[in-house]
C-alpha cells in the first residue's frame, strides 16, 4: 500500500512544485530525478509479472498440443490396425523407389518387374501389423536376448522384426560351416509338399514327423523363402531350390486348404481378423464352396455377380489376396529371387528322383535316397481335398486352366531353368500338365497378359538396398 500511495501522489507533488515559486530549480530537478529512479526500481516487477503470464500461456498451449498429438496418434494406430490396405501402405512405404524391368534371355524373364527399395526403416508399431499365416500371424519384435545369434536377411529387410521359429533350422545341421559356393535357399511354394521337404531339410515347420535326411542337401540348405517371409541371403546364396507341383493340382489344394467354411469362428481366433476378412470376400460373400463353383463362375452362362466373377479370376492368377496359398504363387516366388539366380527343382510327382539329383549337384552321392524311401515323411497333408472337393466338370476345368495359363507358363520356366533337370525330365512334367490343361501346356503366350506384381513384391517380399 505504501508504494502504491507514494506512486499515486508523486505526480501531484511534482506538478504542485512546478507550479509554485517556493522550491528552487535545483530542488525541483532533484525531485524529478528521485521520481525517475523510483520508477526504474519498480518497473522490473511489472515486466516480471507480464513475463510469467506469457510463460504460463506458452506452457499450457504446449501441453494441450502434445495431448492432442498423442490422442491423434492412438486413433491413427487403431485405424491402421483395422484397415489392411492402409496398414500395408504405411508398413511398406519406401523412402526411395527405383523401378527396373529386368530381361534375361536364358531365363526368359521378359515379364519380370522387380523394384529396389533403398533405406527403408518402417516404424515398430506399423511393422507389428504385418500378418503371417503361421502361428498367431505376428512376428515378434527383436529383443536383447536374441541379439546373440546372427541377424537373418529377413531381419535386415524388416528392421525390428525377427524370423519366426518355423523358418529356422536345428543347430545340429551346422549351417554356419557350409563351404563357399554351396549355400542354398529353400523356396517353399505353398501346397507343393513344401512342408514335407522343409521338415526333411531340418526347418522347424509344422512337422508331425521329422527325421534328418542323409546327405549334404539338409546341411547346405541354410535359409528359407515362403510367401512374404523372404529370408534368403542374396549375397551369399548360390542355389535356390524350388519345390513345384502340377499348377492345377496346386491350385485345387490351395483353394481347399485356405477355405475356412468348416469353422469360421475357429479360423478367426487362430489367424486373426485380417485374414478372416481376406477369406470372407471369396468364401462367404461369394457362392464358392468348391473348386467347381469357381470354375462355373468363369463361364459366360454364370449368374454370379461381376464382383464375384472378378474375385474368382483374381484368386486363380494371384492378383488379389483371398488366401496366402492363392496369392503367393509361382510367379511371385520366381520374380522375388535374384534375376541371375541358379535354380534347382524338386518336383512333387518325382520327389525321390529329384532329391537325388539335387544332392548330386551339390557334391553328394547319386542315390542318397532309395526308391523305397522311408525317410521323407508327409507333413501338413491337406485333408480337405478329398472326394467332391476335388471335382471339376469338363467345362469348369477348361475355364480354370485358361485362367491358370500364366501360372503354367511360369511353372514351365522354373522347370527349364533348373540345372538338375534334363530336357527329358522337363518334358515329362509338361506332358503331365497336358493331361488336364493341354492348350496351356503347349502354349507359349496367354490371352491374358502376365500380371504386373511390382506392388506385391514391394509390400510382401521387401528389398534391401
Amino acid at each position: 500500500m505504501c508504494r502504491k500511495d507514494n506512486h499515486e501522489r508523486r505526480p501531484f507533488l511534482i506538478n504542485s512544485w512546478q507550479g509554485s515559486s517556493a522550491p528552487t530549480s535545483a530542488l525541483a530537478q532533484q525531485m524529478k530525478m528521485h521520481a525517475i529512479e523510483s520508477k526504474k526500481r519498480r518497473l522490473p516487477f511489472h515486466q516480471l509479472a507480464r513475463s510469467i503470464k506469457k510463460n504460463i500461456v506458452v506452457v499450457v498451449f504446449t501441453c494441450l498440443f502434445f495431448v492432442c498429438l498423442k490422442i491423434g496418434y492412438q486413433i491413427g494406430t487403431n485405424l491402421v490396425g483395422d484397415d489392411e490396405d492402409r496398414s500395408r501402405s504405411a508398413l511398406r512405404q519406401p523412402q526411395l523407389l527405383r523401378q527396373q524391368t529386368h530381361h534375361h534371355e536364358n531365363r526368359e524373364h521378359s515379364s519380370r518387374n522387380q523394384t529396389q527399395i533403398v533405406s527403408r526403416q518402417p516404424q515398430r508399431s506399423e511393422l507389428t501389423q504385418q500378418m503371417h499365416h503361421h502361428g498367431n500371424g505376428k512376428p515378434s519384435p527383436r529383443n536383447q536376448t536374441q541379439v546373440s545369434r546372427p541377424v537373418h536377411p529377413y531381419e535386415k529387410i524388416w528392421p525390428g522384426l525377427i524370423v519366426p521359429d518355423y523358418m529356422l533350422k536345428d543347430p545340429q545341421y551346422g549351417i554356419e560351416s557350409v563351404p563357399a559356393g554351396k549355400k542354398a535357399c529353400f523356396v517353399h511354394v505353398g501346397k507343393t509338399a513344401g512342408s514335407t521337404v522343409g521338415c526333411s531339410l531340418g526347418f522347424n515347420l509344422h512337422c508331425t514327423s521329422k527325421v534328418q535326411a542323409p546327405g549334404v542337401l539338409p546341411h547346405y540348405t541354410t535359409n528359407m523363402f515362403h510367401a512374404q517371409m523372404y529370408d534368403c541371403d542374396d549375397e551369399t546364396t548360390t542355389f535356390f531350390i524350388f519345390v513345384v507341383r502340377h499348377p492345377l493340382d496346386r491350385w485345387i489344394s490351395a483353394f481347399n486348404y485356405d477355405n475356412p467354411s468348416r469353422d469360421w469362428e475357429g479360423f478367426r481366433q487362430q489367424f486373426g481378423e485380417k485374414h478372416f476378412k481376406f477369406r470372407s470376400q471369396l468364401y462367404a460373400e461369394c457362392p464358392f464352396n468348391t473348386i467347381n463353383d469357381v470354375g462355373e463362375a468363369l463361364s459366360a452362362e454364370s449368374n454370379v455377380t461381376n464382383v464375384c466373377k472378378s474375385r474368382a479370376e483374381a484368386s486363380i492368377d494371384g492378383t488379389e489376396h483371398f488366401g496366402c496359398h492363392h496369392y503367393f504363387n509361382y510367379q511371385f516366388h520366381l520374380e522375388a529371387i535374384p534375376q541371375n539366380a541358379t535354380i534347382m527343382t524338386l518336383r512333387t510327382e518325382h520327389l525321390i528322383e529329384d532329391w537325388n539329383s539335387v544332392e548330386y549337384n551339390l557334391g553328394g552321392g547319386k542315390e542318397v535316397l532309395g526308391q523305397g524311401n522311408n525317410i521323407i515323411a508327409h507333413n501338413n497333408v491337406n485333408k480337405a481335398s478329398d472326394g467332391k472337393l476335388k471335382y471339376l466338370s469338363e467345362q469348369s476345368q477348361r475355364k480354370v486352366c485358361e485362367k491358370l495359363c500364366n501360372e503354367i507358363q511360369t511353372y514351365k520356366k522354373i522347370l527349364r531353368l533348373s540345372i538338375n533337370l534334363s530336357e527329358e525330365q522337363v518334358q515329362e512334367s509338361i506332358d503331365e500338365v497336358m493331361n488336364s490343361c493341354p492348350i496351356e501346356a503347349l502354349a507359349t503366350t496367354c490371352s491374358d497378359p502376365i500380371p504386373n506384381i511390382t506392388d506385391k513384391l514391394i509390400y510382401s517380399r521387401g528389398y534391401m538396398a
